[in-house]
């Protein structure tokens, strides 16, 4: 039912969201890899640790919502100032 109430708004406001495109599949796939594989070392995502660990005032949780933090703007600055994948 979500699927079909996007699609629905997006035949409704076809320039609302713009996807970004035209980055190499083998990218996307060992992104994949690291974001599953990432959440499998720290016995869950982001938003597990994030709102319920933090929540509960867990060490643990608090060390992984870091790790994924700075994983992500390690990525962001490699995708476009490394590899100038900006789209």
């Amino acid at each position: 039912m979500v699927i079909l109430g996007a699609l629905v708004f997006q035949l409704g406001v076809p320039d609302f969201n713009s996807p970004r495109q035209h980055y190499p599949l083998p990218l996307l796939i060992i992104g994949g890899f690291l974001v599953g594989f990432g959440a499998r070392m720290a016995n869950g995502c982001i938003s597990g640790h994030g709102v319920c660990g933090l929540a509960n005032l867990s060490l643990r949780s608090l060390v992984a919502t870091g790790a994924f933090m700075v994983s992500g703007m390690l990525t962001v600055y490699i995708v476009r100032h490394v590899l100038e994948l900006t789209v």
